[in-house]
């Protein structure tokens, strides 16, 4: 059940990240950006939170539906007294469409990332390095 306990990491992570980022703003881009990228960018980092943070609850509900004995780091995890396949196979095409849209989101991120520090020349990928502030 490797995929679970990484999924629950990554759920973990997500949620201690977000409590960082709204306890401690990042620094400001130089030069600063035209309202429209800031808007695209503040979209962009709500669809990964929203989607990193989704996709392992959702994927934790499921194995709970199945009704039977799941594991996530050794430890056997709650499950549903009684199977309902339906709402599994529900979850489970949600849950598959979420990562499919992750990739996405993922990708265009890295593209966003490398074009501020490319092609507008701009502080954004210095700004994520802890060191470089």
């Amino acid at each position: 059940m490797v995929h679970v306990s990484c999924g629950i990491t990554i759920f973990v992570l997500m949620v201690a990240r977000l409590l960082v980022r709204l306890k401690s703003p990042a620094p400001p881009i130089v030069p600063k950006p035209s309202p429209m990228m800031t808007g695209f960018a503040h979209l962009g980092h709500l669809a990964i939170y929203l989607l990193f943070i989704a996709l392992p609850l959702i994927g934790m509900v499921m194995m709970y539906w199945r009704g039977n004995p799941w594991y996530a780091f050794g430890l056997t995890m709650p499950y549903a007294p009684q199977s309902d396949f339906e709402r599994v196979d529900t979850l489970k095409a949600i849950h598959e469409w979420l990562a499919n849209a992750g990739y996405f989101v993922i990708g265009l991120h890295a593209l966003a990332a490398l074009l501020h520090h490319y092609w507008w020349k701009d502080n954004t990928l210095l700004r994520m390095m802890p060191r470089k502030r």
